[in-house]
């Protein structure tokens, strides 16, 4: 079994790597790519200027299968790539950070690294454009003009500001990156916790009305507390506190068996599934699939239609890059075979001559 794991690996690692569709906290880099990231510039008819030592302000954005639609230049929207292959940049009213590879001429790989949590005021595409940014693939600069192609394409069109890049644009590369935690509580009361520099936001379970916080960073004793009004998140280690709705949860205790789960649904996965040998994992949005495996791989981001619904069975079938996928749910109880979990659905993956099955929920 240990052979044919391999082999699966080898093979799904060879379909991955043709797509980065990052959507991940923080993606690990390899000691190749530290060792070989450089910044990129002009190397070929493709690219006549550097990316480096600028100020990108996103002036349009042209989604795939859409026309161009402008975006107010007013560095709302914006990046800079460092010399140091690590990049900065904001998100409407969040700010990021990262690290980014090429690897060859007119290539570019922005891996998704630490961010603000602020919930932005609509209108706002702050979450897409991050999301973007993270599937970059190919880079282009003309004059003061860059252009970041993502997923199949799309496109993220830049101006060039002239602007004096301070050092505070790289403060941020020392931020600790954000992270998803499920805490149980006494009363089979769950809360979604997300961190981030200097805040965390906290996401209350229907029972407690389903609201959304970020609260503040407070002084502490011990541990960690934030504050937002009369919420009040206080966690030291695994354990922590929740204050909220005038009611008082102690003792919670993070989970991180349901933390992908939680995270996958507040990044708009509405289906998740996971399977073992290898392990593996798929998440369904509106209108594509993205699937990965463990440990630290690419991602593939594949785009449908509409999904064919036949009684109890849900069948997506996506494409993107060249490939083919299908993602066959199957409304039937179905249990892990390594954790012996029970899911309410079973599910298979299918690209290429790779068959993968495996256990999911609806989010």
């Amino acid at each position: 079994m240990r052979g044919a794991s391999a082999a699966l690996l080898s093979a799904a690692l060879a379909l991955a790597a043709c797509q980065r569709a990052d959507e991940a906290p923080v993606p690990t880099v390899s000691s190749d790519a530290e060792a070989g990231a450089q910044p990129a510039q002009a190397d070929d008819g493709a690219s006549d200027g550097r990316i480096t030592d600028a100020v990108w302000s996103l002036v349009a954005i042209r989604r795939p299968g859409s026309s161009a639609e402008p975006v107010a230049g007013d560095l709302s929207y914006s990046v800079v790539f460092g010399d140091d292959a690590h990049y900065a940049g904001h998100a409407h009213c969040n700010n990021f950070t990262g690290e980014y590879e090429h690897p060859a001429p007119g290539v570019l790989h922005i891996r998704a690294g630490a961010a603000t949590l602020a919930a932005c005021p609509q209108p706002s595409i702050a979450d897409e454009y991050v999301r973007a940014l993270a599937s970059v693939t190919h880079y282009e600069v003309t004059d003061d003009e860059l252009r970041l192609s993502y997923n199949t394409s799309g496109e993220l069109e830049f101006h060039r500001i002239e602007i004096e890049i301070v050092p505070e644009v790289h403060a941020g590369f020392e931020l600790a990156p954000a992270r998803t935690f499920v805490y149980d509580c006494d009363g089979d009361v769950s809360f979604t916790a997300r961190t981030g520099p200097g805040e965390v936001a906290l996401w209350a379970p229907e029972a407690l009305g389903g609201t959304y916080q970020v609260l503040s960073l407070a002084r502490s004793g011990s541990g960690a507390r934030y504050v937002e009004g009369d919420t009040v998140f206080w966690n030291k280690g695994n354990l922590a506190t929740i204050e909220i709705a005038g009611q008082r949860f102690v003792d919670c205790r993070s989970n991180p068996s349901k933390a992908p789960w939680a995270d996958a649904k507040r990044r708009g996965a509405t289906f998740r599934a996971l399977g073992n040998e290898p392990a593996w994992w798929v998440e369904i949005f509106a209108d594509r699939i993205v699937f990965g495996m463990y440990p630290g791989t690419p991602r593939m981001e594949l785009e449908y239609a509409e999904p064919i619904i036949e009684g109890m069975r849900t069948t997506y079938r996506a494409s993107g890059d060249g490939y083919e996928g299908t993602v066959v749910i199957d409304r039937r109880g179905c249990v892990d075979s390594m954790s012996g979990e029970g899911f309410e659905a079973a599910a298979t993956f299918s690209v290429g001559n790779l068959t993968l099955r495996g256990c999911g929920r609806f989010l």
